[in-house]
């Protein structure tokens, strides 16, 4: 059944995400486009089945945290101590769920993300906002349409958030080191953009939140994988570009990388992360605007840990 089941995942992912990915190639990347993007690939990465307002809450978590983080980091703007000491306290939480729920290291990693996309790239606005919580609910009722054409409800798959948080926040003794580490390197990875003038800092703290784990081996591991694949994707477009010239193939080449997304990651992380680099680049291809560029970077930045 495995392969029927990845067949409906790239059928359902592509439903669920096309509508805003094909906006942003008609009209450019809007800043509410990213939010719409982002939050139809985080509700879908969170779906885990279950009773319809259950799975609802589930695949809110991951957009809730990006916008909830934003709202923070736009809050922020001009409180710059207070804006490192919330980010070292999430770099601690984060530290605590590594390498648990799924949902919790959503949580963390795109609050992050929003945390700095607030803070130094683009303020939140209501219609960031509507566009999230828009795609959530399409992503929901694309979730339930298809479970329904199949038949039946797929039960919960994962352990409930609840009981997640509390295991995790009890065991805080064996992990307080570690997270404490995390919440330092974020302050200092910050700091460090702002002190050389890098114009997206946000890359340092996601990349952090997404390759750092508790032993070196994985860590180094995913930023090699997260390296190479990165390459492997802009090498792949470059070449598609100069042979494939024009908006047809523009449009297809986004299909074919998205589809590949998740096949590809069953095969290798770096292979995974070379579809989605593809995707997000070709989108990239047809911005308008120096800001619509900015929203192209950003949604690679926040696409590879999904």
């Amino acid at each position: 059944m495995r392969d029927t089941d990845l067949l409906n995942q790239v059928l359902r992912f592509l439903t669920t995400v096309g509508p805003p990915v094909i906006a942003a190639i008609v009209d450019g990347v809007q800043p509410w486009l990213i939010y719409a993007t982002l939050g139809a690939i985080l509700a879908f990465v969170g779906d885990e089945g279950g009773t319809p307002l259950r799975r609802l809450g589930y695949m809110t978590i991951g957009p809730a945290g990006l916008v909830v983080g934003a709202a923070v980091g736009t809050a922020t703007g001009s409180l710059p101590i207070m804006f490192l000491i919330i980010i070292f306290a999430l770099g601690i939480f984060y530290g605590l769920v590594e390498g648990g729920h799924v949902h919790l290291l959503l949580l963390s990693r795109f609050m992050g993300y929003g945390l700095v996309m607030g803070n130094a790239v683009t303020p939140l606005d209501l219609a960031d906002c509507a566009a999230a919580g828009a795609a959530v609910v399409d992503a929901w009722g694309t979730s339930l349409l298809w479970d329904l054409a199949r038949g039946e409800f797929r039960p919960l798959g994962v352990q409930p958030v609840g009981k997640a948080t509390k295991a995790a926040l009890t065991d805080w003794r064996t992990r307080w080191i570690f997270s404490l580490c995390v919440g330092l390197i974020i302050v200092a990875a910050n700091l460090a953009g702002v002190w050389l003038g890098l114009g997206h800092p946000y890359w340092a703290t996601l990349t952090i939140l997404v390759v750092l784990r508790s032993e070196m081996g994985p860590s180094a591991d995913l930023i090699t994988d997260r390296v190479l694949g990165t390459l492997l994707g802009v090498a792949v477009v470059a070449l598609l570009v100069t042979a494939a010239p024009g908006q047809g193939p523009l449009f297809a080449g986004m299909i074919v990388a998205a589809a590949l997304r998740w096949p590809a990651f069953r095969f290798h992380v770096a292979l995974g992360t070379a579809a989605i680099t593809a995707m997000l680049e070709r989108i990239g291809l047809r911005p308008r605007t120096e800001r619509d560029l900015s929203g192209v970077d950003r949604m690679v930045a926040a696409y590879a840990p999904t």
